[in-house]
């Protein structure tokens, strides 16, 4: 599988094109659903598999058509392990006979509430009239993702993640206002242990932990979406990070 730096004008194919039968596909995109349901000052996420589905190696093309979002959202395109910058709008990927690769969006949805429309259109490069085009409508409510009472508020409170999305390092600020034994531990988003950044006790005030993006053995991690828990005696608390490159 290889990436392919690409550049396509949005008025390069015709919307008759879209309603052209596919007559003799060379892939198929594989997903689950498309619509995307997310809380205010969170992340929604939108995922599938192409497949190479001929007998040779195809150079497939996916382009973000349509990125209405509400003030204040954003959306990046994610191909393979790469979640690529919110001003890429097309990226093409090689495909070997028989070989796949993830494909995805994702949506910061930045404090906001509201609503917005991602439209993803995915073709060969080699035949322009076999077109897959995915239209995908996100909603954003209530804040999810945190649960803590009120006695944890008064003991622990995690105050930034930043910058997030990053590319080298994020940072973690919180207060504790107990010393009481805590870890911070980095799992993917598929809930493999990556790596423990902090597990031991807390001096009571504001501290600072730093992730550079590498796991337990010093490797760098691919890029994507990671979590981070804290755990403490009686409280927990979950969050997510975006990692570039």
């Amino acid at each position: 599988m290889r990436f392919i730096p690409l550049l396509i004008w949005t008025t390069l194919l015709s919307a008759d094109s879209y309603e052209s039968p596919i007559l003799d596909p060379t892939f198929e995109f594989n997903y689950t659903t498309t619509e995307i349901d997310a809380g205010a000052d969170s992340i929604g996420s939108f995922s599938g598999t192409i497949y190479n589905i001929s007998s040779g190696t195809v150079t497939l093309a996916v382009v973000r058509r349509v990125n209405a979002l509400a003030e204040g959202w954003t959306s990046s395109i994610c191909v393979g392990a790469t979640c690529y910058n919110e001003s890429i709008d097309s990226v093409a990927v090689e495909l070997s006979a028989g070989d796949s690769t993830a494909c995805g969006v994702l949506i910061w949805i930045n404090g906001l509430e509201g609503t917005g429309t991602v439209q993803l259109d995915l073709f060969d490069l080699d035949n322009t009239d076999e077109h897959i085009i995915v239209d995908l409508n996100i909603y954003a409510g209530t804040t999810v993702g945190i649960v803590k009472n009120e006695s944890t508020a008064k003991q622990f409170e995690l105050l930034s993640c930043y910058p997030n999305p990053f590319n080298s390092t994020i940072t973690l600020s919180y207060i504790s206002n107990l010393k009481k034994d805590i870890s911070i531990t980095i799992y993917d988003f598929n809930g493999k242990y990556i790596k423990s950044i902090i597990n031991y006790d807390l001096t009571p005030g504001t501290q600072t932990v730093r992730w550079d993006g590498t796991d337990q053995f010093s490797r760098p991690v691919a890029a994507g979406m990671y979590l981070y828990l804290i755990e403490g005696r009686g409280f927990r608390q979950t969050g997510k990070m975006i990692y570039l490159k």
